[in-house]
C-alpha cells in the first residue's frame, strides 16, 4: 500500500519525531511510504526510512501568493503519487488532504489541538475548522479535542524506545533531592512557572535543579539568586536525554496548555525509572499520587511535598506500575496499532 504524508516542513519538535518513527514502522510493515515536502526545504532532522518527494516552491515578494502557489504545488505532488492513503498531521495540510480526489483514504493524524496556540482568532478559527472536514481522526489520546469535534475513528499514542528509554538500576537518594526539568522556549510549556514554585518551596535547600535542553539567562539569574545548585544539559541526543531522566529522583514534566496530552518527557521519564509529577499522559492514565489534573503553583507544591514524603516501598511501586503502563507505548506496538488502522 503506497501511504503519503504531506508535511510544510522538517523540524526537531516532538511531532516529527513522531512521523518519522510511525513512518518507519509502517514501512517494516510492508507499505511504501512518502513524505512530500517543498523543494530545497530542510531534511529530517529524525531519521526516517521513508522516501522524500519534493514539491516546487517559489519565493516572490509577495508572501500570500508564495503561500498560495507552494499550497497548490503541495497539492499537486500528492495527487501525483496515487497513494492509497493520504494522512494530514498538521491544520494546513488537512486541507490539502481535504482537496485530494476522491479515491483515496483521508487520515488526520492530530497530535495536538493546535487552536490554543494561537492568538489571534483568525488562525484559531482556521484551525478548528480542520476538525469539521471529511477526514478519518486518529488522535493520541481520547480528550484531546473538545466533545463537539471528538468524533475520532482511532486513538495511535506517540511511541518510546525501550532499548533506549530503559530502567535505572535502583538507587537510595543521596542527601540533596535531584529534580530535573527539560526546559522549552514556549511559553505554554511551563518552564518559568515550574522554576518558580520549586524556588518558592519550603524543602528547596534539600535540592540539586537539574535542567535540559533550554535555560534562558533570566532563569539562570533567578535561580543564583536563591543560591540553589544547578546543572545544565545541552542534550544532543535520545542517548544523553535518556541519562539525563535517570540522574534524577524527580522529573516535572508539566505544562499550561492540552491536560492529559500524551507528552514525551513525561514517558520517557516513567520509563527510566524517574519518579514523575505531571498534568500528561501516560501518568494521567494512572492513579498515582504525583498525578495532577491542572497545573497550577499550589498543586504542583502539594505534589512535591508528597513526592518529599514517599518511602522506599511507595517509590518501588510507584516506578514499577509506571514502567509497566508505559512498555505499552514501545514503537512495535504503536505500529502495529497504525497498521491494523489503516488496512482494516
Amino acid at each position: 500500500m503506497k501511504i503519503v504524508i504531506p508535511v510544510i516542513g522538517f523540524g526537531k519538535a516532538g511531532g516529527y519525531r513522531v512521523l518519522s518513527k510511525l513512518a518507519n514502522e509502517l514501512i517494516k510493515h510492508g507499505h511504501d511510504v512518502y513524505f512530500v515536502a517543498p523543494d530545497k526545504d530542510t531534511c529530517p532532522y529524525y531519521e526516517t526510512t521513508a522516501k522524500i518527494v519534493r514539491s516546487k516552491r517559489i519565493q516572490s515578494r509577495c508572501k500570500i501568493l508564495n503561500s498560495l502557489f507552494n499550497f497548490f504545488y503541495l497539492w499537486r505532488e500528492c495527487k501525483r503519487l496515487k497513494a492509497n492513503v493520504v494522512i494530514a498531521n498538521y491544520h494546513l495540510t488537512a486541507y490539502l488532504v481535504a482537496l485530494l480526489p476522491a479515491g483515496v483514504s483521508k487520515y488526520y493524524y492530530i497530535q495536538a489541538y493546535e487552536v490554543v496556540f494561537f492568538n489571534k482568532w483568525r488562525r484559531q478559527v482556521i484551525a478548528y475548522l480542520t476538525y469539521l472536514l471529511p477526514l478519518k481522526k486518529i488522535v493520541n489520546h481520547e480528550g484531546l479535542l473538545p466533545k463537539k469535534v471528538n468524533n475520532y475513528v482511532a486513538i495511535v499514542p506517540p511511541g518510546i524506545e525501550p532499548e533506549i528509554f530503559y530502567l535505572k538500576r535502583k538507587s537510595n537518594r543521596m542527601e540533596r533531592i535531584t529534580i530535573g526539568v527539560v526546559g522549552r522556549k514556549e511559553k505554554h510549556k511551563g518552564t518559568n512557572e515550574i522554576i518558580d514554585t520549586i524556588l518558592n518551596w519550603n524543602k528547596k535547600d534539600e535540592v540539586i535543579l537539574h535542567i535540559a535542553i533550554f535555560l534562558d539567562d533570566n532563569q539562570r539569574k533567578l535561580i543564583d539568586d536563591h543560591n540553589i545548585p544547578y546543572e545544565f544539559f545541552s542534550v544532543n541526543n535520545d542517548v544523553e536525554l535518556a541519562d539525563f531522566y535517570r540522574s534524577n529522583d524527580l522529573i516535572i514534566a508539566v505544562g499550561l496548555v492540552e491536560d492529559g496530552a500524551f507528552h514525551y518527557p513525561c514517558a520517557e521519564a516513567m520509563s527510566c525509572g524517574s519518579l514523575v509529577i505531571s498534568n500528561y499522559a501516560p501518568l494521567s492514565y494512572t492513579n498515582s499520587r504525583l498525578r495532577i489534573e491542572t497545573y497550577s503553583s499550589n498543586t504542583l507544591l502539594e505534589k512535591l511535598d508528597c513526592f518529599y514524603n514517599m518511602s522506599i516501598h511507595d517509590t518501588e511501586n510507584e516506578i514499577e506500575r509506571n514502567k509497566k503502563i508505559v512498555d505499552e507505548n514501545s514503537w512495535d506496538k504503536v505500529g502495529n496499532l497504525l497498521d491494523v488502522i489503516l488496512t482494516k
